[in-house]
């Protein structure tokens, strides 16, 4: 397999793919809604096509021709129509594999919060579409904590915040090992699909990152559990801060949501990698923690 499509290829998640895809020699191909924000990865050799989700025949233009494709879905933005008209398309074009990180778990029942509730539907349209494909569901990602008010508040305070509770343990990933364990599905010979769990290396609360902080900026770092309210009030003001306030607010009050019990040997086994510890990850980021 050489040629790949990425969805999501002018977001954090999907620009990493499409970076870790074209180093590994495989040829890439971009789908934007602005060219502009895919100027650099088309410097890098993507090949770069607009179009838009919600347009199914821009989609499938996109996918004609293409080996694999690599699909993530907005959580807060992305839709349920989004994923079908990207599956309904690979389906038609005989797509050999579809990559999806899901960027969070699939559960088993709906629970009333729609940017969670969709993946059950696309779910069960790859399972019906007979594409072969890998599901990619990662824990938490490192780069939450590139929230500019949080690394405002780390490199002016020392303070570490986040919405979640002290004692909340989960095992973080990086962006960058998410993509790596993309490009390792890419590489797999096979026809199996399968669901696989990853992580990074590390179990951390909130007081143990914030420990790994203060080593890799050589400085002391405390954490502080942020009010999802708070939280909330850090993103842009066209977004509709309700959703991000009830899955916070949700953490909060069930801090084992945000319990991870990924066997990270397993996956490495499935899908090897190199992965990036917590502290490793701060000092690739450094100057966005420190003060100028």
């Amino acid at each position: 397999m050489k040629n790949v499509l990425v969805i999501g290829a002018t977001g954090p998640q999907g620009h990493a793919v499409a970076e870790q895809l074209l180093a590994a020699g495989f040829r890439v191909r971009v789908l934007a809604r602005d060219p502009v924000k895919a100027e650099d990865l088309a410097n890098l050799g993507a090949e770069v096509l607009v179009g838009d989700l919600d347009d199914a025949a821009s989609v499938a233009a996109a996918v004609e021709g293409q080996e694999g494709v690599f699909l993530t879905v907005g959580f807060f933005t992305g839709t349920h129509t989004h994923a079908r008209n990207v599956i309904e398309a690979a389906k038609k074009q005989g797509v050999q594999r579809i990559v999806w990180n899901v960027a969070g778990r699939v559960l088993e029942q709906d629970i009333g919060n729609p940017a969670i509730d969709k993946w059950r539907l696309i779910m069960s349209d790859l399972q019906a579409s007979g594409v072969p494909f890998t599901v990619l569901q990662p824990t938490v990602y490192m780069e939450n904590f590139l929230n500019p008010e949080i690394a405002r508040q780390v490199a002016a305070t020392g303070v570490l915040a986040y919405p979640m509770p002290a004692v909340a343990r989960t095992q973080w990933i990086s962006h960058q090992d998410a993509a790596a364990y993309t490009v390792a599905a890419f590489q797999r010979a096979d026809s199996e699909s399968m669901v696989v769990d990853v992580s990074g290396p590390e179990d951390l609360t909130g007081p143990e990152i914030a420990e790994r902080f203060g080593k890799a900026l050589g400085r002391d770092i405390t954490f502080r559990p942020m009010p999802p309210q708070e939280f909330a009030g850090t993103f842009p003001p066209e977004m509709d801060p309700e959703p991000i306030v009830r899955h916070y607010s949700n953490v909060f009050a069930h801090p084992e949501i945000m319990t991870s019990n990924v066997d990270h040997q397993a996956s490495l086994e499935v899908l090897p990698i190199t992965p990036l510890t917590f502290e490793d990850w701060v000092r690739r980021y450094r100057d966005a923690f420190t003060s100028h």
